[in-house]
């Protein structure tokens, strides 16, 4: 049986046995009981606390302990305690196990519900979230899988779908974040590298990437991954060097086959994981690496990677996988790895992380 820390206390404090006996006073002529409502995140900020003890201790206007009230937090966190004597203080304790986690002092009016300030915390119902579908990545899976019940797909191999969409600066910001599979049509969409469209700055790339970045500006988060690079690359240009040409659009797809053994280089997230490394695996060739970036881009994870330009290969040692940056009021994030293809319980965290902070 779980054991209520604080009154232990009280019972230092000088209690005899008679203040265990102290007949509840009723509420005076008037006045209406109330209640408290709060909620409890994990401690690692991960998703909401469920079966966490919440309890408050009632005293007489003398001081003397009549009673404690007690609730367990539900699935989602969420708990109340109701018929609080009106017009006082209360002090409310949140334990786990047999450690106080929490406490929180609430002052209940006459008949008042009082609801506490929601911590932050990692809640997937939270956010709404955008989807454009790709040949080589599989975001929608990856947030079946994290709690996602609700996201927006967009359909990123049919282009008018695509361009319906981004050309659409009303649709975009309903949306918290956007994320882009590696693989979907880019063509005439992201970039035009056949001159098939005009050049006097109303073409649709120039409209769909005018869109993204105010998107961005204006507080929306994008996160694309792997082919889906050109996105970062033609909004944020001086952000990311990757490799080859950056003017010329798949002009990086040269990463080869490997398996990562990548570092945890951002400090908060190793703190988040409880681990300095994680693996990440490139199952397909053509990839985008990452040479360099610029100071404002945080690397979140960094491994050693190879790539081939027509037979000759190269080494990159201690470059970014994982990457992310603000832009205005908003964020980019961008993973140069399939996520799908990477999605273990420790990349599950990673990109709840991600999410979490973007």
């Amino acid at each position: 049986m779980r054991a209520i820390l604080p009154i232990f206390a009280v019972l230092a404090l000088g209690c005899t046995e008679q203040s265990f006996f102290v007949d509840k006073k009723p509420e005076p002529p008037g006045l209406s009981p109330g209640s408290v409502t709060g909620r409890v995140c994990d401690p690692t900020g991960r998703t909401w606390l469920a079966d966490a003890l919440v309890y408050t201790h009632l005293f007489t206007d003398d001081g003397h302990l009549y009673d404690t009230l007690e609730a367990y937090t539900d699935r989602d966190g969420y708990w109340t305690i109701a018929d609080l004597p009106a017009e006082k203080e209360y002090t409310f304790y949140v334990q786990y196990g047999d450690e106080v986690l929490e406490e929180h002092t609430a002052f209940v009016d006459n008949g008042e519900d009082v609801r506490l300030e929601e911590p932050d915390c990692f809640d997937p119902l939270q956010l709404d979230v955008a989807v454009v579908t790709g040949d080589y990545d599989d975001f929608q899976t990856v947030l079946n899988n994290m709690g996602f019940a609700n996201y927006h797909v967009v359909d990123g191999q049919v282009d008018t779908e695509v361009v319906d969409f981004l050309t659409d600066p009303d649709a975009m910001a309903q949306y918290d974040i956007i994320f882009f599979n590696g693989g979907f049509v880019e063509e005439d969409v992201i970039y035009d590298s056949d001159g098939s469209e005009p050049t006097d700055g109303t073409s649709v790339p120039d409209q769909v990437m005018a869109n993204l970045v105010e998107y961005v500006q204006n507080g929306g988060t994008i996160y694309a991954s792997d082919w889906a690079y050109d996105v970062v690359e033609q909004g944020w240009p001086n952000r990311i060097d990757f490799v080859g040409d950056d003017s010329i659009p798949n002009d990086a797809q040269l990463g080869e086959y490997d398996a990562v053994n990548a570092a945890v280089s951002d400090a908060a997230l190793a703190e988040w994981l409880g681990t300095n490394y994680i693996d990440i695996e490139y199952d397909l060739p053509v990839w985008p690496p990452i040479e360099s970036t610029a100071g404002s881009v945080t690397s979140h994870l960094t491994g050693s990677v190879s790539y081939r330009i027509g037979t000759a290969t190269y080494s990159l040692a201690s470059v970014p996988l994982l990457v992310s940056f603000s832009s205005g009021e908003g964020m980019v994030a961008f993973s140069t790895f399939r996520v799908a293809r990477n999605a273990s319980s420790d990349m599950m965290l990673v990109l709840q992380y991600m999410m979490y902070n973007l």
